[in-house]
């Protein structure tokens, strides 16, 4: 399976996004989303399109979890570089935001040269 595909199952699941949402912010049917996920290629400009409306979407759930949680930063990340740090916070047994507090934590430490 490639990049985009996992990407796309991996925002789905962690937005809680159905297909037929998916579908509608993609301009295209649900069948069309699913056969992207099975066997057809999806093209280079809808590609774009999904890479822009899951950041859009990532970003909007970060800021409504920030504003529950006034004590939480907001990064904006690219999907593959999500999946980086994902991937890297699981080989440490934790979640990104755990994984992420520990290196911003770990950096703060660091003494500057001024």
């Amino acid at each position: 399976m490639d990049e985009m595909k996992s990407s796309i199952r991996k925002f789905l699941s962690l937005t809680k996004m159905t297909r037929d949402e998916f579908a509608d912010l993609c301009g295209v049917s649900k069948s069309q989303v699913d056969k992207w996920l099975s066997t057809v290629p999806i093209p280079p400009a809808r590609q774009r399109l999904i890479i822009r409306i899951m950041k859009e979407e990532y970003a909007k759930q970060s800021r409504l979890a920030q504003m529950k949680n006034t004590n939480s930063i907001y990064v904006p990340v690219t999907p593959q570089k999500y999946e980086k740090f994902r991937n890297e916070a699981e080989r440490h047994g934790l979640t990104v935001p755990e994984w992420a507090s520990e290196a911003l934590d770990a950096l703060s430490s660091i003494k500057s040269r001024s």
